[in-house]
C-alpha cells in the first residue's frame, strides 16, 4: 500500500517527519500544532510515542480517530524495531490508508531511537 499524502504537526518532530516523507515522494502538509484538524482529510492516524507516554492533546486526537473509527498506529521509540515495524507494515495493508496524520511529541526529535525506526519504517 502506497501513502500519497501525510499530514504532520508544525515541530521539531514534524519537521524530521516531512524529510522523511518525501524520501518516499509522498506529498506532505502541515497540520497546526495543538489544533485538530479536520479528521476527513485522512483515513488514519499514527502516534509516535516514548514509553506509552502520551501526551493530552494526543489522547484527544485517538479519541476523535477512534469514534470516527478510524484506523489508528501507535509505534514506540524504545520498544522493539522488529515488532514495531511489522505491525506499522499490517495496520497500512489492513487499512489501506493513503493519506495519514503522523504525530509525536516535539522531543521525539531528540530521541536516538527515532532515526533507527525511520530508516526501517517504510511507507510503501
Amino acid at each position: 500500500m502506497q501513502v500519497e499524502e501525510l499530514y504532520f504537526e508544525d515541530n521539531s518532530f514534524g519537521k524530521l517527519i516531512q524529510e522523511w516523507a518525501i524520501t518516499f515522494n509522498v506529498t506532505t502538509h502541515s497540520a497546526e500544532s495543538k489544533s485538530i484538524m479536520d479528521i476527513n482529510l485522512v483515513d488514519g492516524l499514527v502516534l509516535f510515542h516514548e514509553n506509552h507516554d502520551i501526551s493530552k492533546h494526543h489522547h484527544e486526537l485517538i479519541e476523535l480517530f477512534e469514534a470516527r473509527q478510524k484506523g489508528i498506529s501507535k509505534i514506540d521509540v524504545n520498544g522493539t524495531l522488529s515488532v514495531a515495524k511489522s505491525n506499522f507494515e499490517l495496520w497500512l495493508d489492513r487499512n489501506r490508508s493513503k493519506r495519514i496524520l503522523v504525530v509525536g511529541d516535539d522531543g521525539l526529535s531528540k530521541n536516538i531511537n527515532t532515526p533507527r525506526f525511520l530508516n526501517e519504517i517504510k511507507l510503501v
